[in-house]
């Protein structure tokens, strides 16, 4: 119901026309109705041409009374209501519709300036790596957010999912949605995030990370950008507004010989200091989505 709502707002210059022909239609009638009863000779002639210019008259103001409360109903009235806002993007196929999320339109490249974040057992705060090129070999992320319902899924098909997850006072990451559960190494596959805008305000344009980690630490693929692709920057958000966030990652050239199960890591970071990361409610620096992905080989 909601979608075809939102159609009809979008297309209400469809009942502005129709109503705009309506009008001309009976006022044509109106002043030739008039124009009858103005040369009527007799009483019964200029009875009826009176009726009749009555009549149309009537209906020139009913539909320009119409054009006015559709007017204000979808200016004023549905347009405001959260459910219609076309910001708020239209809800999305489950798994089971076999319809895959559309295409993102993020084409920002991928960058390996992020240093990859090391964790241990005895704590849950990844810490940066200094000396090698290559990330070192953190655990497997434990996914500490608030509980949230569990993700769905298709074998071989796409994944969604909610949770709750501030960053700091002016963001919160609150449903994702992975392309397709299993992944072909060499092959980029798409990542949405769903942010939801907070009461505070961020004095920085963040940069959002998404990075496809094995349970040894290996970073496998990743796509670092401005969220939105540079059209919903982070000092732009406003409180209850919703970011549709799409980031096609791509594997990286030196790990394409593993393949297993492996964890999708998301935080934000200052582009101008990339150890300057975001804290969440729960104090690290990331999240890792409550979702495993299944790396094939080619």
């Amino acid at each position: 119901m909601s979608i075809l709502l939102r159609w009809l707002i979008d297309n209400v210059w469809l009942f502005y026309v129709a109503c705009a022909i309506g009008i001309l239609i009976y006022l044509v009638r109106a002043l030739a109705a008039q124009r009858e009863r103005n040369l009527a000779i007799f009483t019964l002639e200029h009875e009826t041409a009176t009726v009749r210019a009555v009549r149309a008259w009537a209906m020139v103001f009913v539909l320009l009374v119409i054009s006015l409360l559709i007017f204000i109903g979808t200016r004023f009235v549905l347009a405001g209501f959260p459910e219609y806002d076309p910001t708020v993007p239209v809800p999305t196929s489950t798994p089971s519709s076999g319809v895959s999320p559309p295409t993102p339109d993020a084409t920002t490249t991928v960058t390996d300036s992020l240093e990859i974040p090391t964790l241990t057992p005895q704590t849950a705060a990844p810490q940066p790596a200094t000396s090698p090129p290559e990330p070192t070999a953190p655990a497997t992320p434990d996914v500490t957010a608030s509980p949230s319902p569990a993700p769905t899924a298709v074998p071989g098909g796409p994944l969604s999912g909610g949770m709750d997850v501030r960053f700091g006072n002016f963001g919160a990451l609150v449903s994702w949605e992975l392309s397709s559960a299993e992944v072909v190494v060499g092959k980029p596959f798409r990542v949405t995030l769903y942010w939801q805008g907070l009461e505070g305000q961020s004095a920085t344009d963040y940069t959002v990370f998404t990075h496809l980690l094995s349970p040894d630490g290996q970073l496998l693929a990743q796509h670092d950008g401005p969220p939105a692709g540079g059209a919903e920057n982070t000092s732009d958000w406003e409180a209850g507004e919703t970011i549709r966030d799409a980031h096609e990652m791509a594997f990286r050239s030196g790990a394409t010989d593993y393949t297993g199960p492996a964890n999708v890591l998301v935080g934000l970071y200052d582009p101008e200091n990339p150890d300057d990361r975001v804290t969440t409610s729960e104090g690290q620096d990331y999240v890792a989505l409550p979702v495993t992905v299944n790396v094939l080989p080619p």
